[in-house]
């Protein structure tokens, strides 16, 4: 099994997500800001919080990628992003404190991390699911070169956009 679980950019340390993390992870997913868009899915509390860090770590243990906790080169929790096995493909990630936002993070994380998709699967599809408000995010994944193909309704009947791009083209 391929293991990814960490990575360094010229900026981001990215670190396998580990329960280590469960403060400044319920600090992120706690907050109002960062659910500006989705504040239904928002955490209500750290045992939340705890459940949901478990199935990332899992993904760890059966795929060997999952999401990382993203930190500055000094140390600093930023948020947390990459990509997560689904049934279907990749689902591309990222949530960072609004103090980390509109500094290229997100496209680092995913450029970063996307590529190792491929090395888990051959002919691994990325895809983002975005809600058309978004417009931060839709603006992250097209500079990333994802192609609009699509829209699907969530749980609660909200339209959003899917897009997607093959591992591999990633650059």
């Amino acid at each position: 099994m391929h293991h990814f679980a960490a990575l360094r950019t010229d900026r981001l340390q990215l670190d396998a997500v580990a329960m280590t993390d469960l403060d400044d992870f319920h600090r992120l997913h706690s907050d109002p800001a960062t659910y500006e868009h989705a504040p239904h899915v928002r955490h209500p509390d750290v045992e939340h919080s705890r459940t949901v860090l478990q199935e990332w770590i899992e993904d760890w243990l059966l795929v060997g990628l999952g999401y990382y906790s993203v930190r500055s080169i000094s140390g600093d929790y930023l948020g947390c992003g990459g990509v997560r096995r689904n049934q279907v493909n990749f689902n591309v990630y990222y949530r960072l404190f609004p103090h980390a936002w509109g500094h290229g993070y997100a496209q680092e994380i995913i450029r970063a991390s996307g590529p190792l998709a491929e090395r888990i699967e051959r002919g691994a599809i990325l895809q983002a699911v975005i809600r058309p408000v978004n417009v931060a995010s839709i603006a992250v994944v097209e500079r990333l070169g994802m192609i609009a193909c699509g829209r699907q309704l969530d749980y609660t009947g909200a339209e959003q956009l899917v897009y997607q791009l093959p591992a591999a083209e990633l650059g």
